[in-house]
């Protein structure tokens, strides 16, 4: 195959993959799964169902669907950036395979990116009109650098669980065909709403003495934000939240700005609804955390982390708008629903 002089990033992934993936075990299989098909959900909207089917030897294929001519054009157009950080997706993929093969048809046309070790070349040919518009990708991991090491099946089933769970709507489609057929589907219609349900039923809070249940959706300065709250007597008469938050398609596992800016709001609508009854409140984080159930996420760019894990979103100006979000909202659902209102007095009244 007559290669591409001059594929920096390219060759840059191939000599220090462990750099991009974190390690080059079944852990850096998934992260490089995770890396190539959130790309894709974070750059096209149209996305319906992605399969993924796992082939003997470390050969992976990935089909799209739901895509609109638009956005199929805009991939097209990647693939000639292929070596450059404006498609990582595939830079990715071409840097730690031995063969990737990439098939955009987009009627009347089929635009074909084929590699081998790192060096590719695409092609333009005529598609046959029954032939479905959408995304193919079919690549064999390099075995020297993911030495022994195969996808591990449940793990992957894991994380496209909560890229279902995170892109409501969205179906994914898992097939091992490495010994015995397994296939799984992904597909959550109401998205986090149900990933909240899951867990109550999973420990089975239930609806019994739940209060302050409230799921909110808002778009705020370019932000997309999905936060359900709810609190429980769970376990023990006090015990710490359940958190879950998301940035993207990514878990922030250390919290951050969005969790901050959530318990904020709600000190702040929890005070307020003290003083309009001539109460005096005391309303820590700490007190306010006990038996809370919240799940919350956060879409759009541009996301900065922190924390020694960058796995903490660090955005004040993001704490900010929700924290007046949440309060305005959580304020406004008390003046309106006494018996949640009497619960905030009597839990937080300063003793």
């Amino acid at each position: 195959m007559n290669g591409q002089p001059g594929l920096s990033i390219i060759e840059s992934i191939r000599r220090r993959p462990a750099m991009y993936l974190g390690s080059t075990n079944s852990y850096g299989i998934r992260r490089l799964l995770k890396i190539v098909i959130s790309e894709y959900l974070e750059t096209v909207t149209g996305i319906n169902t992605i399969e993924v089917t796992f082939n003997p030897d470390n050969h992976i294929s990935i089909v799209i669907s739901g895509l609109s001519t638009e956005e199929l054009l805009h991939e097209i157009a990647l693939m000639h950036h292929v070596a450059s950080p404006k498609n990582f997706k595939i830079g990715m993929l071409l840097g730690v395979s031995n063969a990737c093969l990439l098939r955009i048809v987009s009627n009347p046309e089929r635009h074909v990116l084929a590699s081998e070790s790192g060096a590719f070349d695409i092609t333009v040919t005529p598609c046959s009109p029954e032939e479905p518009n959408g995304i193919k990708l079919d690549f064999q991991l390099d075995d020297n650098i993911f030495s022994e090491s195969h996808v591990s099946y449940i793990p992957m089933n894991i994380m496209f669980q909560q890229l279902a769970y995170l892109n409501a709507g969205l179906k994914i489609i898992s097939v091992d065909n490495r010994g015995e057929l397994q296939r799984n589907v992904f597909y959550y219609k109401k998205g986090l709403k149900e990933l909240f349900n899951n867990i109550l039923e999973k420990h089975d809070y239930g609806k019994k003495d739940s209060w302050l249940a409230l799921e909110l959706k808002t778009a705020i300065n370019g932000y997309i934000y999905h936060i359900i709250i709810r609190y429980h007597h769970i376990y023990t008469n006090y015990p710490e939240p359940y958190i879950r938050s998301f940035a993207n398609n990514d878990s922030t596992q250390s919290g951050g700005s969005l969790v901050d800016g959530v318990l904020k709001g709600m000190q702040d609508a929890f005070k307020a609804a003290g003083e309009k009854e001539g109460v005096e409140l005391k309303v820590s984080r700490k007190r306010i955390g006990r038996q809370l159930v919240l799940i919350a996420s956060v879409k759009g760019e541009p996301l900065e982390f922190g924390g020694s894990t960058k796995d903490e979103l660090d955005m004040p100006s993001l704490k900010k708008d929700v924290r007046k979000y949440v309060g305005k909202v959580v304020y406004k659902h008390l003046g309106a629903h006494m018996g949640d209102r009497k619960r905030v007095l009597e839990r937080f009244k300063k003793q």
